[in-house]
């Protein structure tokens, strides 16, 4: 079970390498519901994100943020499998990799 996360080498761990077996085929499976699915997330989040800062310029930050705050999570959850789940193991990964590496050197294999 643990040689899912690890990499080839078995010294390293590689999460991101994991969600993309998982995501790829089922991906490949939605055709190109999971692409939009990523767009829409997409859009949906920079849509949020500017109106906030819209309504910031224009002294009205407090009324709509929960609606703002609403379409920005939604975005999240429709980018999330595509797009941020890689990036975040990614970002696991390496920090990971680093405290690993960081142990062997002090403590040895």
């Amino acid at each position: 079970m643990t040689q899912a996360f690890l990499a080839a080498d078995t010294t390293t761990i590689n999460l991101k390498q994991g969600w993309s077996t998982i995501w790829t085929p089922m991906s490949t499976a939605l055709g190109g519901v999971a692409k939009l699915m990523l767009a829409l997330g997409v859009l949906l989040v920079v849509f949020a994100v500017a109106k906030f800062f819209w309504d910031k310029r224009r002294g009205g930050g407090g009324q709509g943020a929960g609606a703002i705050a609403w379409t920005g999570i939604v975005g999240c959850i429709l980018a999330a499998p595509g797009l941020l789940f890689p990036m975040l193991l990614g970002v696991f990964d390496s920090v990971a990799n680093a405290v690993i590496k960081a142990w062997q050197a002090a403590f040895g294999k």
